[in-house]
Formats: structure tokens, sequence, C-alpha cells
């Protein structure tokens, strides 16, 4: 009897989940679950080599609509918070991944509201909105490099973990926001400096090019 109490109970739980998947419209059925928005970022200049003192200028100017690379559509997003983050990665020490937005001096305009977070593990990064105005996106922010080294800024945005549940005109309800970073039209930004870090992990990062591209990457030296 339990048998088949528990036949039927699995028979209409696979029921309800065809159901449902086939109530899902052609074009919420996203790879991933979630959406790509495209979010155009420049640095300048866009050198390979700075010395200290030098000024990186970082900028992203935007208009409604914006691209979704899955979908190829643009949409309509008014006031989005993108919740964006720019770490930068010192290649030169023996800690994976490190953090280290303190060997840059930042200089921002007090309209941007912006964070730099710190760990008890020494690592820190920033955190920054868009400012939005008349239908537009920008913001602008120069870093002034303090110390000698490889580097590795990655520019990506958090708004999948943190502010995903934004609604917009022709959004899907079972798919979540998200966003991916091209940093000066997606060029290779110096991918081969990760070649010359000390730290032999980033050697060994030529099969995380599309991730990298896809994250703001920057890769830079930092010289006296």
């Amino acid at each position: 009897m339990k048998k088949l109490i528990f036949l039927v109970l699995s028979i209409i739980i696979l029921y309800t989940v065809l159901s449902v998947s086939s109530c899902v419209k052609d074009e919420c059925n996203i790879v991933g679950g979630e959406y790509e928005f495209v979010l155009q970022f420049e640095l300048s200049p866009a050198d390979s080599v700075f010395h200290i003192g030098d000024t990186i200028t970082i900028t992203s100017k935007m208009s409604n609509p914006i691209y979704e690379k899955k979908t190829n559509t643009n949409y309509t997003l008014n006031d989005f918070k993108f919740y964006l983050v720019t770490s930068i990665y010192d290649m030169d020490t023996n800690i994976i991944d490190y953090e280290q937005f303190n060997y840059f001096d930042l200089l921002i305009d007090s309209n941007y509201w912006y964070n730099i977070s710190y760990y008890s593990s020494g690592e820190s990064h920033l955190q920054l909105q868009y400012e939005y105005n008349d239908n537009n996106y920008n913001i602008i922010f120069k870093l002034i490099p303090k110390k000698t080294g490889n580097f590795y800024l990655n520019q990506y945005s958090d708004i999948n973990y943190v502010g995903g549940k934004q609604y917009f005109d022709g959004k899907c309800d079972n798919v979540d926001n998200g966003a991916i970073v091209y940093m000066n039209e997606r060029k290779d930004n110096n991918f081969h400096v990760m070649s010359e870090a000390k730290n032999e992990y980033y050697k060994e990062w030529s099969k995380h090019k599309e991730k990298y591209l896809d994250n703001g990457g920057y890769c830079f030296k930092v010289i006296d």
C-alpha cells in the first residue's frame, strides 16, 4: 500500500513540474536563468605600464535602453542599481586573489555613492553606484598608483546577489538580473601581463580569459 501511495505522489509531482515548465515562455528559457546586461566601461590611458603618481581614469556612460546579451534585446532600465565592484589584485603576493585597493588613491566626485570595504585579512575593494539622470547612467573615478608591481583590475556587477529583485518591462519572473562588464570594448586589455606576475597562479589564467573579458579585466604594471 505504501509503495502505491509513493508511486501516485511521484506521478503527481512529475506532472506538476512538467506543467509548470511547459508554461514558461520560450523567451524566458534563458541559459543559466540569469540576464547579462552589458555595462560598457573605458580605462584611459589604455597603457600596460604606469608610474607611481600617474592618473588612471575609469568611466562608464550608458543611455537607455540597455543591451542584454543572452536575449540580444535592449531593455529600458529606469534607475537600476547595478552594485558595481572594483577589485585590484596584487599579482606579486603569494596570496591568491588578494584584493588591495589601498595601493591606490581614489579620486571620485561626492555625487556618486561609493564605499571602500575593508576586511580583517587586510584586503579591500571599492563598491559604487551609477549616477542616473535623464535616462542616462554615468560614472567616473580616478586611481593613482602608490606601489610598484603587477596588478589585475576587475570591474564587475554584484546585482545578481544584491539587487536581483529589480523589475523592468518585459522581465521574466523566472530569470534573475545579472550584468557583465566590457572594458575598452572587451579588448585584450594587456592580458599578457599576467605571465609576468610573481604569483604562479596568474600565469595559468590563459584558460580563464573569457571570464577575464566579461568582468572588466585589465592588467598593468606600475613602476617608479
